[in-house]
Order: C-alpha cells, then sequence, then structure tokens
C-alpha cells in the first residue's frame, strides 16, 4: 500500500489539475470573423472588428430577424494608439469576451498601409495565441478597410466569409490559388528580405446603403459584392505601388502560387478574335545565371493548355494551326512574366525573392550584393519563356465561326 501512495497523490493531483477553472461558455464569446485596419483621420489606429451572431445566423437571409436574434454579423469600429490598445478598448464597447480562432480574413485599408505600413500589425498578431498564421490577407484598394467589412452581401451571411471565397473563385482569373496568407508575408518580411505583395479588394460599385439588409432586397449584385483587384507591392513594410491585373498574373506565375490560370489572347496572329485557354499543372522554375559578379535571371514556364474559346476563323482541327494557338499563348505568358518583373524593377521591389535565389545558388556572390540588392535588382536582366502544350480543344472541332460550303 506504501508503494502505491505516491501514485495515488500523483493521481489525485492530476484530477484537480483537469478542473473547469479558467472556461468560457459560448454564450459568454463573440467570434471575430474578420479583422480590418485603417488609419483615422487624427492619425490613430482604427480596427474594425466583424463578430458572428449566432443568433441572426439562424434565418433565412433577407428576412426580418426574429425578436432577440438580430443581424447575421456586425462590425465594431475602435480606435487607439496601435492595434492591441484599440482592441482593448473595444472591451468596453462589445458585450463578449472577443474570440480570435475563427478569423477567415485581414482587411487593411490604403492609406494604413501606405502611411503606417503593416509592421505594426504584426507584432500584435504573431504574439495573440488564438490568431491563425493562416489567415488570408487583403490590402482595400481606393477605399478602407471599413467600407469592406461593412457591406452586406448575398447569398453568405457572413461578408468576411464572402470575401475569402473570392480567392477560390477567382483563382482562374487572378492566378492566385490560394492567396497570400499572414504567416508568408512574414517570412518575406522578417525572414528572406523579400518585399511582400498582398492582393487588393474593393467593392465592385459602390452604394449609399451598402451597410443597410433593405440592400439585399434589390435584385442587383453589384453594389453589394466585391472584387480583387491587382496585387499590392510593399517596398519593405509600406505600400508603394499596385500590379495591374496581367502584371499580377505574371508575379504568382513567378512566385509558384499558380495552380492554373485562364489566358486570353488578344488577337489570333493576324487575324481578328482572340483564342481562350485555361492552362493547368503550371509550373515555373527560376534560375540565376552567374557570369563573374554579375547575375542574370532566367523564368521558364511549362503547363498544358485547355481550349476554351476561339471567336476567330481558325481550324482547330489542323496541327499546324494548333502550333500556332501554343505559340500565341506563349508569347501572352511571356509578356506577363516581362509585365510584373518591369514594374516591380521600376518600384526596386524584389516582390519575387530573386535574391533568396541568388543565396541559394552561390551564397558568396549573396554576401557581395546584398547591401545593394534593391537597386542590383532593378537593372537585373530578367529573360522569360513560356511553353503551354495544347492537350484538348474540347468536344467541339469545327468553330462557329467557320462556314460551310
Amino acid at each position: 500500500m506504501k508503494k502505491n501512495k505516491p501514485l495515488m497523490l500523483i493521481m489525485l493531483f492530476l484530477l484537480v489539475l483537469a478542473g473547469c477553472n479558467g472556461r468560457r461558455e459560448l454564450n459568454e464569446l463573440l467570434i471575430v470573423s474578420s479583422l480590418g485596419i485603417d488609419l483615422s483621420k487624427n492619425g490613430k489606429t482604427e480596427v474594425h472588428l466583424q463578430v458572428s451572431n449566432p443568433g441572426g445566423m439562424a434565418g433565412n437571409q433577407g428576412e426580418a430577424p426574429s425578436v432577440g436574434s438580430g443581424g447575421a454579423v456586425y462590425t465594431y469600429s475602435i480606435k487607439g494608439a496601435t492595434v492591441y490598445e484599440a482592441i482593448q478598448n473595444a472591451g468596453r464597447i462589445v458585450p463578449r469576451y472577443l474570440m480570435f480562432s475563427h478569423i477567415n480574413s485581414l482587411v487593411i485599408g490604403e492609406e494604413y498601409a501606405r502611411k503606417k505600413g503593416i509592421r505594426p500589425i504584426f507584432d500584435f498578431v504573431e504574439r495573440n495565441h488564438e490568431f491563425r498564421e493562416t489567415v488570408p490577407m487583403f490590402v482595400a484598394k481606393d477605399s478602407t478597410a471599413k467600407e469592406i467589412l461593412t457591406l452586406y452581401t448575398p447569398i453568405f451571411k457572413n461578408p468576411g466569409e464572402s470575401l475569402k471565397n473570392r480567392l477560390d473563385l477567382s483563382a482562374l482569373s487572378t492566378g492566385l490559388s490560394e492567396g497570400v496568407q499572414e504567416k508568408e508575408v512574414v517570412r518575406w518580411e522578417f525572414g528572406e528580405r523579400r518585399d511582400p505583395a498582398i492582393p487588393g479588394i474593393k467593392v465592385l460599385q459602390k452604394s449609399a446603403k451598402a451597410a443597410e439588409t433593405s440592400n439585399l432586397d434589390e435584385i442587383k449584385a453589384n453594389n453589394k459584392t466585391f472584387i480583387i483587384t491587382g496585387t499590392a507591392i510593399f517596398k519593405k513594410d509600406k505600400l508603394t505601388d499596385w500590379l495591374n491585373e496581367e502584371q499580377s498574373k505574371g508575379w504568382a506565375m513567378i512566385t509558384g502560387k499558380t495552380k492554373e490560370l485562364s489566358i486570353i489572347t488578344k488577337t489570333c496572329g493576324k487575324k481578328k478574335g482572340h483564342l481562350g485557354f485555361v492552362a493547368k499543372e503550371i509550373k515555373t522554375k527560376v534560375k540565376p545565371v552567374l557570369k563573374g559578379d554579375h547575375v542574370t535571371f532566367n523564368i521558364q514556364v511549362k503547363g498544358k493548355g485547355y481550349l476554351q474559346e476561339v471567336t476567330c476563323n481558325m481550324n482547330v482541327a489542323d496541327p499546324m494551326e494548333l502550333k500556332k494557338m501554343e505559340r500565341f499563348i506563349g508569347k501572352v505568358v511571356e509578356e506577363e512574366l516581362s509585365q510584373a518583373v518591369r514594374k516591380a524593377q521600376l518600384k526596386k521591389a524584389d516582390i519575387f525573392g530573386f535574391g533568396r535565389f541568388l543565396q541559394e545558388e552561390n551564397p558568396d556572390i549573396w554576401k557581395k550584393k546584398k547591401d545593394q540588392w534593391k537597386q542590383e535588382f532593378a537593372q537585373v536582366k530578367v529573360h522569360t519563356s513560356a511553353k503551354i502544350t495544347l492537350v484538348t480543344t474540347g468536344a467541339r472541332i469545327e468553330t462557329v465561326n467557320q462556314q460551310k460550303k
């Protein structure tokens, strides 16, 4: 019995530790679904907390909520000197304890990103044990985070969830298969000496009734939805410019963030019309080429093409015509790659991680160049090549433009 006494004491001690001290019941929690950050007029940080209301989520969207249930989501806006102080100030406003473990989007206002930068944000989110590092990030282009997070959207009761869904739905047109996660931006900025790039988001058509549920009763949808628009370029931690749609596709391909992509040619060679493809299984190889201390970069893209549309008079059953199509699409991809590189070099922002590639290829050369890499990057020669092999022309052989004699 004496031998078992220590074991019994340990088990008793563990039972005491397994108690429910410090727990919080569900009805004491307020789940934050999206976090927005803006720069207020007086220079303070304004934080927007979009929170889910379980009672409001239960009813049908567009219908009047039942008594006591309220809307599906609410957005609280609180000011403070820092992100943390603003959230602490929220404790005097919100009715429940804030829970950050279910955030599905982080939106930064353009003015905040330009003037204050993103570094102050990460000190809070990286220290907060509830904040998931896989949260996708957005920059509110030509608008504020508040405008984004106070828009009632159709189909989805939670605008934050609707925002996250845009990444999947727009993947073909933007090239961003999974968006940009918080952990990636932290790694680029603080671990790889790489300038960040974050997708832009804006309200498609602004409306005075955007923050009212009555707006959902109208059949028109453009004034109550978002659009993924370009990519924000950061120089260190501050927003410096934007990539347009074509440049954003180029950036996505170079950085390996593309799984499949829609590609549309503006002409069919010398013929009028265009060709529409979906490129899949895209693989990109970035290779620094060294000649002494001189560095150039080769970017090679390969993938499989699936013909989706032909609006010009071409015989898609002719193997020679198919080879021409492959050349057309290859040139379009090469131009998108080159446009992205030229814009980044103009801003001296290495958003591709070329410095990282050089460091891995030749650490000794990198040591010589790293202190002046911004200037080197702006002048470095970059060669692009693309080979998209056409796999299928779809279920139809003849196009609607081919006339039967």
